[in-house]
């Protein structure tokens, strides 16, 4: 009888495994982890467990189909409700994006899944394949680029400075609750930390934000009047605050809803010309979009120079549509920028002399566009645009 009965209970077991482990059953299992491996898709995944791709794909903060052998995905069997709210989404997609890469090898030097992450590697990765157009920095660079909060949310960055030489030791993408997504001090992979560990105890803990309280991008379909209404914020109101030329809004463009500065950097600093505070609003609105060399429309693509001829345009300034050099050429060379003056670089890429243009927004930051990641705001005193800094151009001088 006992025999009979541990054969029957092995024949439960067996069915019980074969119905969990088999590929492409349909699994109706609580929340899980999914173990990518090889020859796995982001539909073969989702069918296994009877849910839509594009729901893996939110849950995960995937921003494309493209998936890492090895990356852990999770699994979560309800319906996926966006927020309306634009910099909140945003915030948890790139935390739930950087979590499927716990286990990744660490590798100094490196920000890719492919090599591995250090830890400023591993902020890149997942902040610019979210959208979020950053320079490829070091720890101590993304910490003088991102804006300080008191507010932590989930995507935001983690960062750990010495408490008497304030230098900055290490970073992770914060996940909420004193935890974070940290390829650095005590492992050799990436791992899922928290910041009451007795070696992170020991240093001054500051957050810093790239998805701001306030910012809306566009959606496709989306026009200025429906973003009104599901904000509840008046057409003009949200116009004045991007000093939007007219009505019209592209898909992708960065839209300030509330009255807080995104990016206060030019606040309370003086202006190179009346209206420099509006191309440097309309400027913003454009972060992200795409560099194409010699192009100046940003559905097309802009370079250097194109971006700048454009935001200035859209502003009624009327300026000649030329290089970062002739700029240079026809601007003076001043020491003490103001906000909206001109700031350049020289041997840029792979080639010599005057290259390459940003606007200068004050307190050593400017606003550009590079071939990785586009238009979007750098520091001056990070290594490579401090080696390549030439000097500041008065502006006005280029207008009318």
């Amino acid at each position: 009888m006992r025999r009979k009965l541990l054969v029957s209970m092995l024949l439960v077991l067996l069915v019980m495994v074969g119905v969990t482990f088999t590929p492409g059953t349909k699994v109706d299992a609580a929340d899980r982890i999914h173990t990518v491996s090889s020859q796995e898709t982001v539909e073969s995944i989702a069918s296994i467990y009877n849910i839509t791709p594009e729901q893996l794909m939110n849950i995960n903060g995937l921003p494309d189909t493209q998936l890492y052998v090895g990356q852990k995905l999770k699994i979560i069997q309800t319906a996926y409700t966006p927020s309306i709210y634009q910099w909140a989404e945003r915030g948890k997609r790139i935390a739930n994006y950087a979590k499927t890469f716990v286990g990744f090898k660490k590798t100094a030097g490196e920000e890719t899944p492919s090599k591995g992450f250090d830890s400023s590697g591993l902020v890149h990765w997942a902040l610019s394949q979210q959208n979020v157009a950053v320079d490829r920095l070091t720890v101590d660079g993304f910490y003088k680029l991102g804006m300080e909060t008191a507010v932590p949310k989930a995507g935001d960055i983690i960062f750990f400075l010495e408490k008497d030489t304030s230098k900055v030791v290490t970073a992770g993408i914060y996940l909420g609750k004193d935890k974070f997504v940290n390829s650095g001090y005590g492992a050799e992979t990436v791992q899922i930390r928290n910041s009451t560990e007795k070696y992170f105890a020991k240093y001054q803990v500051i957050y810093k934000t790239y998805t701001p309280k306030g910012e809306h991008i566009v959606q496709p379909g989306e026009t200025l009047s429906s973003i009104s209404n599901n904000y509840s914020i008046h057409m003009n109101s949200i116009k004045q605050r991007n000093a939007l030329p007219t009505n019209e809004v592209m898909e992708g463009q960065y839209l300030q809803i509330y009255s807080d500065l995104l990016f206060p950097f030019y606040e309370g600093q003086e202006t190179a010309y009346d209206n420099a505070y509006d191309v440097i609003r309309y400027a913003y609105t454009l972060r992200g979009f795409t560099y194409v060399f010699s192009g100046a429309d940003p559905l097309t693509g802009m370079d250097c120079s194109g971006f700048i001829y454009w935001a200035m345009k859209e502003q009624g300034i009327s300026i000649k549509r030329s290089s970062a050099a002739d700029y240079y050429e026809w601007l003076p060379a001043i020491s003490e920028p103001k906000a909206g003056d001109l700031v350049f670089f020289r041997d840029t890429g792979t080639r010599q002399g005057v290259t390459h243009v940003g606007i200068y927004l004050g307190n050593g930051r400017f606003i550009h566009t590079t071939e990785k990641a586009g238009v979007h705001i750098s520091d001056l005193s990070s290594g490579y645009f401090a080696q390549k800094f030439e000097s500041y151009g008065q502006v006005q001088l280029i207008m009318n």
